[in-house]
């Protein structure tokens, strides 16, 4: 596995476990799909498991990579600046 591990980063057991919730969710989505006969309730469970599968695919990729690319921390940047600027803006007040 060093190689997954030097191309995604750290993440990339939650990278397989992703992967294989999804293909398990896509083939309960197939095999509820080869009768012909779906119903709303016979896609629930399938399409939980391939949202969650491809979510957990994707914070394995985001986080922990170390790359320059990983932009996932500007959410965390954005409050940071709002809270500094509220900090700042009450400490004038005072």
């Amino acid at each position: 596995m060093s190689w997954l591990e030097e191309n995604i980063g750290e993440g990339y057991q939650q990278v397989i476990v992703g992967v294989v919730l999804f293909i398990i969710g896509a083939t309960m989505g197939w095999l509820e799909a080869a009768d012909g006969a779906m119903t709303a309730a016979d896609v629930y469970v399938p399409s939980l498991l391939m949202l969650s599968g491809g979510m957990v695919t994707l914070l394995g990729i985001s986080f922990g990579t170390g790359h320059e690319d990983d932009r996932t921390n500007d959410l965390m940047d954005a409050i940071n600046d709002l809270t500094n600027r509220m900090n700042a803006m009450l400490g004038e007040e005072e």
